[in-house]
């Protein structure tokens, strides 16, 4: 199964974290601008899943989520600063991202992110 969803699982993985740490954080609940990160690696998650591996595109799923990872960088910065409440949301991003990279996926086309490419 890992082999197959590594992608999705590792982005859900840590989209559950950033949600966890918002509660846990602080005050124990969600602000508005703790909404928008949660909304941003909920994001990050679903994107995984549903974009799927193409021969010309073995990066599209790490693509959406660098992307989501950049919004959530820049949504912390304008919305809230920066203290060590968002010091360690950034890492949970960049840990969001980086597990998306190295995790492995297949998609039900048969293209997974390590295989080669086929000679056309």
């Amino acid at each position: 199964m890992f082999q197959k969803y590594g992608k999705a699982l590792a982005s859900t993985f840590f989209a559950a974290l950033i949600v966890v740490y918002t509660v846990a954080s602080g005050d124990n609940h969600i602000d508005p601008t703790e909404w928008v990160a949660v909304a941003i690696a909920a994001a990050g998650a679903a994107g995984t899943y549903v974009v799927p591996l193409a021969p010309g595109l073995r990066w599209g799923k790490t693509a959406v989520n660098t992307l989501l990872a950049v919004l959530q960088v820049l949504a912390t910065l304008i919305l809230g600063g920066l203290d060590s409440n968002e010091w360690i949301l950034l890492l949970l991003t960049a840990g969001q991202a980086l597990g998306v990279a190295v995790a492995p996926a297949v998609s039900d086309n048969g293209i997974g992110s390590k295989s080669p490419v086929a000679a056309g």
